[in-house]
């Protein structure tokens, strides 16, 4: 492998330490951070309070179905042309990952953004607290699950901030994982393991 080739796959993560080794493939990325962020939605959802602020979350969206519907569509075969622009070909696991990233997003949006600010509001906490606590959380999970490097936890954290902060203009949950799902797919466009020009997925 080229060094250049080799700094590109590490872009985001960090050499071995001690949340162990990089992580190449779907599978390990998934199993150490997809499986238990969907895990931490159902059991939200399943906390009868936090129902009410999910259902509230996706009211907008439900009153304009054909709108969102139609929005969804269209970011869907934009990042698809984008995944195809990278390299100029199809393969199925691109357009896979641009699906996973989608719902990586929702499921991602209404942990950090909505249920647990909720949590910590109950708790106490005001909304501008309950946002930083929730968008800490949110970086250091990147930091355990994904093993990035510091910097782009950071970075995580302070998108988790501005989104927070738009959650709580427009309550709007569908817009607000919109937002999440173009930066996610921007930042890593290529699914663990395969390669590229500009390999960004690791």
């Amino acid at each position: 492998m080229e060094p250049a080739t080799r700094l590109t796959q590490r872009r985001l993560q960090r050499d071995k330490d001690f949340t162990g080794d990089r992580l190449p493939t779907f599978r390990q990325v998934f199993l150490r951070h997809g499986l238990p962020g969907v895990t931490r939605a159902i059991f939200c959802l399943a906390i009868p309070s936090l129902q009410v602020a999910y259902a509230a979350g996706l009211e907008i969206g439900a009153a304009h179905s054909l709108r969102y519907g139609l929005t969804g569509t269209v970011i869907f075969a934009g990042l698809v042309a984008y995944a195809w622009s990278l390299d100029r070909a199809w393969d199925p696991k691109k357009i896979s990952w641009v699906l996973y990233l989608g719902a990586l997003s929702f499921w991602e949006e209404w942990v950090f953004r909505l249920a647990l600010p909720q949590v910590f509001e109950s708790w106490g906490a005001s909304v501008i607290l309950a946002a930083v606590i929730s968008a800490a959380i949110f970086g250091a999970a990147h930091y355990f699950t994904l093993r990035w490097k510091w910097q782009w936890c950071f970075g995580a954290f302070l998108g988790g901030l501005a989104l927070s902060r738009q959650m709580e203009v427009h309550q709007d949950l569908l817009l607000i994982s919109a937002f999440h799902w173009i930066a996610t797919y921007i930042n890593t466009p290529r699914p663990p393991g395969t390669s590229g020009r500009a390999n960004r997925s690791t």
